[in-house]
């Protein structure tokens, strides 16, 4: 069988590993310690704070077959929040979701460490390298690519490299390889966000499980307790507004979350004395701007190919469709 190496392992990566699968030898590497991309959640002592994505919508006829599948499995569940609009000195209101809305459950990262743990125990051929991110693809005489890592170890030699990152990234990687697409990847771009982490010492009391914030540098407020499975009732996540994110993103990180918690005080009337725990992360890459309306991008030739979010839309589902359909016609490929 073909060897394949897939960089990242958040939705992308897990739905193009899952329609491989049994057709290749797969080596899937991730920079980070665990799994899910940015579909992800920090833990500290009893606190849990997904800080990454905060919820799945599913419209297309794929998605919606896999969500049915992992409600059954119980890897999500549906999320029904009382959501509302802030604003300074505005009086909030109520705001309706139209579309059932869904949680990964017991943490959003436990989405694609689910699957892709129930494959690597199945699939003797699929290896999950974490805490491993790749510096060099270098091409082989005879076509196959090393890669080696920012450590400098050599991770192996494969027929195919698919990375799953988003479009900056990927293109410093396939920069040297004659990758026909990269013109490409040139034309996606992401916006960026902070997420602040605020633990409280008591339970949380506010008036609204999610908050969708108007004309702040806060865009939403996330009560994590409310969603299903979570065990923790003093999580307060706020991402920030992905315009003003821009526009701050090399500043220190202590003026950033001065600013956010300053912001989330006066909306939601929590006192920072009464916070036990406080944490900033910074996405480089956080919600697609501009996507190719593509479903992959892919260099036959060279064995060289990309998807992601940014290839179709903005959501976790755009991401699952496009790892769902390279995988698909690459495993058309290798049984051809």
């Amino acid at each position: 069988m073909q060897e394949i190496l897939i960089i990242g392992a958040g939705m992308a990566a897990t739905a193009l590993t899952h329609e491989l699968a049994g057709h290749a030898n797969i080596t899937l590497a991730e920079k980070s310690r665990g799994m899910g991309g940015r579909m992800s959640t920090r833990r500290s002592d009893a606190l849990q704070f997904d800080h990454g994505a905060q919820f799945l919508t599913a419209r297309s006829d794929e998605f919606k077959t896999f969500i049915d599948k992992a409600l059954r499995a119980g890897w999500v569940a549906e999320w029904q929040p009382l959501v509302i609009t802030l604003a300074a000195d505005q009086k909030p209101y109520k705001r309706d979701w139209f579309e059932p809305h869904y949680v990964a459950t017991p943490s959003m990262n436990a989405l694609c460490k689910a699957q892709l743990r129930e494959l690597e125990a199945l699939r003797p051929e699929l290896r999950i390298a974490l805490g491993t991110e790749i510096a060099t693809l270098t091409q082989e005489e005879t076509g196959r690519w090393t890669a080696t890592t920012k450590d400098g170890d050599r991770l192996g030699a494969f027929d195919q490299v698919i990375s799953t990152a988003p479009p900056r990234q990927t293109e410093a990687l396939f920069a040297t390889t004659g990758f026909d697409a990269l013109a490409s990847l040139a034309d996606a771009s992401h916006l960026p966000c902070f997420s602040l982490m605020l633990g409280t010492a008591q339970p949380l009391e506010l008036p609204f499980d999610l908050a969708v914030v108007k004309d702040s540098p806060v865009a939403l407020i996330a009560n994590n307790g409310s969603k299903p499975g979570r065990g923790s009732t003093q999580s307060l996540l706020v991402h920030a507004d992905n315009g003003w994110a821009r526009e701050h993103l090399e500043d220190e990180p202590e003026q950033v979350e001065e600013v956010l918690l300053a912001a989330t005080e006066s909306l939601t009337g929590i006192d920072r004395g009464a916070l036990a725990y406080r944490a900033l992360h910074r996405w480089r890459y956080a919600k697609t701007e501009t996507a190719l309306a593509l479903d992959y991008l892919v260099d036959a030739d060279r064995g060289l190919a990309a998807c992601g979010d940014w290839c179709l839309g903005a959501t976790v589902e755009s991401a699952f469709l496009s790892g769902q359909r390279l995988g698909a016609m690459l495993r058309e490929r290798l049984a051809g």
